[in-house]
């Protein structure tokens, strides 16, 4: 099965940190991940209309102190998808919001490493697998 990933996120720098991570935590696992990413808002709603992803990191950049409004949204809209927040070490307060607003996971970006991003697809890849079972018809 294939793992669909985007990433919101604006700076380069974090979007390259998270590709070498990413890298590294595949090196873990056996999954199958594409990546897709995109850097602002705009870019991130119309990839999401696009229905082409299952998992999206959402960095806290994106939409700051609204992203639990913007994460709540999200999975309105597309409630299939799986979305992890990439907050900030200085706004933690935050982590508890985007988990009520329906975030699998909130970290502060500081803390990502391949451990918890294998660990976060591995937990994600069985929950799609087990979603996928259980919409099949029986036989």
């Amino acid at each position: 099965m294939l793992l669909r990933l985007l990433t919101a996120i604006p700076d380069p720098s974090t979007r390259a940190l998270l590709r070498t991570i990413l890298d590294s935590a595949l090196y873990l696992t056996p999954l199958n991940v594409s990546l897709a990413e995109v850097a602002d808002h705009s870019q991130l709603m119309a990839r999401l209309a696009a229905n082409r992803d299952d998992i999206v990191l959402l960095d806290w950049q994106i939409a700051e102190s609204g992203t639990p409004d913007l994460v709540a949204e999200i999975l309105r809209r597309y409630p299939r998808l799986r979305l992890v927040a990439l907050l900030p070490e200085q706004q933690r307060q935050y982590r508890q919001m985007v988990w009520e607003a329906g975030a699998c996971n909130g970290i502060p970006k500081e803390y990502m490493d391949q451990e918890w991003l294998s660990t976060v697809l591995c937990i994600m890849h069985r929950a799609i697998e087990r979603e996928a079972k259980l919409t099949q018809a029986p036989a």
